[in-house]
């Protein structure tokens, strides 16, 4: 199948995973006549445990993608997810809600191997255009959502219960969907294609993360169990793709954003539909959810489309980038714990979603840049680990209750200052690369990126 066949059935898949118009309301679906919960169950009891079991499933998920080539992965991913709104519509009892965010959890987890597919399925030159296409599956599926969901609503065709039945059926068609994508017979870690049967052995790794490779003869290789082998080899591979990333300073600092931001971003994402209904509460107005979704998306989609064609100076310029942008996400939190106006709060989070994404973006490509082509999906994956990790253990402290029994405007708070601590951090940062860069007495240039090195990208295990 051609390449062109092949992102166009997987953009389908990406569209139909992300329209899902019942989650712009489905803190008002949990607290409405539907299920009658109250805000401190939704806060305390059930939407934590999607953050945990996200955490739990992540790496395991990541293994079996690889190893079962992406495309079982993939239509798991379509069925977990059918699995998390059916049981959402049919549940009544917190317990029974709390297994949807079991469910939930497995079907973020499993996103992992859609965004990793395209780099078994298609070759290497087309890398940087089914990126695109995927990536704009995603967000008009997002903005899809948002939109019908909006419609819905305001002009009383659905309620938020039967929304869940457009969900459901646009879900249960992607897993449908997803057994059209054609198998592939290769992946990054336990099934690399090679004319030779290679084991990089143990003490070959050296603490650079570069490694002699050692290959084992035709007649040994027979005598040990493939996967023995495979195993073996995945491991090394692993270990060595990991040294050679994170010993990596630009890669480093990039990351230890990624997983901070990442992490206040999901955690402000995942409980923003308490904070607006705190604003709405007794007052008889619109609610517009699914709009501001809606847009949210589309003003993304745009601002990440333009930093993409930027030429900044990132290595110098980029810890005072994300530092300034940090302390802004900070105050745009302080506000939401301030405020009380909804549309101050639409607001709010229409600016926060953007700037993250925007950001992200960059620190992607800047991270992307100093890694080999084969360990993209693993850094990726392990940046997202750290950011789920720190975002457990946030929820514990503050959200759970836990340790602390904060309601949501004091969680909100909280999320202020730890953007104001890593835009602190990136601050001194920012100070001491300038300095460096001053002192060696180099030209300033902010529009003209310097050459990058590309001698990691260029070896390949």
């Amino acid at each position: 199948m051609s390449w062109k066949k092949t992102s166009l059935i997987l953009c389908m898949f990406g569209f139909l995973k992300e329209f899902r118009p019942s989650e712009p309301f489905v803190t008002n679906y949990l607290i409405g006549p539907w299920k009658n919960f109250t805000s401190e169950q939704v806060n305390q009891d059930i939407y934590p445990l999607g953050t945990y079991f996200n955490l739990a499933f992540l790496i395991l998920v990541f293994l079996i993608t690889d190893f079962l080539r992406y495309k079982p992965v993939i239509v798991l991913c379509g069925l977990s997810g059918t699995i998390t709104f059916l049981t959402l519509l049919l549940g009544k009892t917190v317990f029974e809600i709390q297994l949807v965010e079991v469910f939930y959890g497995l079907f973020l987890s499993t996103e992992v191997a859609y965004y990793s597919y395209i780099y078994a399925a298609v070759e290497k030159t087309h890398y940087q255009k089914v990126t695109g296409f995927t990536r704009a599956a995603y967000l008009f599926g997002r903005f899809m959502s948002g939109l019908v969901a909006q419609w819905n609503t305001s002009f009383g065709i659905l309620d938020y219960e039967q929304l869940l039945y457009l969900t459901i059926s646009a879900l249960a068609f992607s897993a449908a969907w997803a057994f059209l994508l054609p198998s592939v017979n290769k992946s990054v870690y336990f099934h690399r294609i090679s004319n030779t049967d290679v084991l990089p052995l143990p003490n070959n790794l050296q603490a650079d993360g570069k490694s002699d490779i050692t290959y084992v003869p035709n007649d040994q290789s027979r005598k040990t169990k493939p996967i023995l082998l495979k195993l073996k080899n995945a491991y090394l591979l692993l270990w060595k793709d990991f040294l050679r990333a994170y010993t990596n300073i630009h890669v480093a600092k990039w990351s230890l954003w990624w997983a901070f931001a990442t992490c206040g971003y999901v955690q402000v994402a995942s409980y923003i539909q308490l904070i607006w209904e705190s604003a709405v509460e007794g007052k008889h107005v619109n609610i517009y959810n699914g709009a501001v979704e809606a847009l949210y998306t589309i003003i993304g989609a745009a601002a990440v489309f333009g930093v993409g064609a930027l030429r900044v100076n990132w290595p110098l310029l980029g810890e005072i980038t994300l530092s300034i942008f940090s302390f802004i996400e900070g105050i745009l939190l302080f506000v939401s714990f301030e405020s009380h106006n909804i549309w101050i709060l639409y607001a709010v989070y229409i600016a926060f979603g953007v700037i993250y994404h925007t950001v992200i973006t960059v620190a992607s490509f800047e991270v992307a840049k100093h890694l080999s082509d084969d360990s993209y999906s693993l850094i990726f994956g392990i940046n997202t680990f750290l950011a789920l990790a720190l975002q457990s253990l946030l929820t514990v402290i503050v959200a759970s209750g836990t340790i602390f029994s904060l309601d949501i405007r004091q969680q909100y708070l909280v999320y202020s200052g730890c953007f104001a601590v890593l835009g602190l951090i990136f601050m001194l940062m920012a100070f001491v690369t300038i300095t460096k860069f001053c002192r060696e007495g180099k030209k300033f240039k902010i529009w003209l990126e310097p050459t990058i090195d590309r001698s990691l990208s260029s070896s390949q295990s």
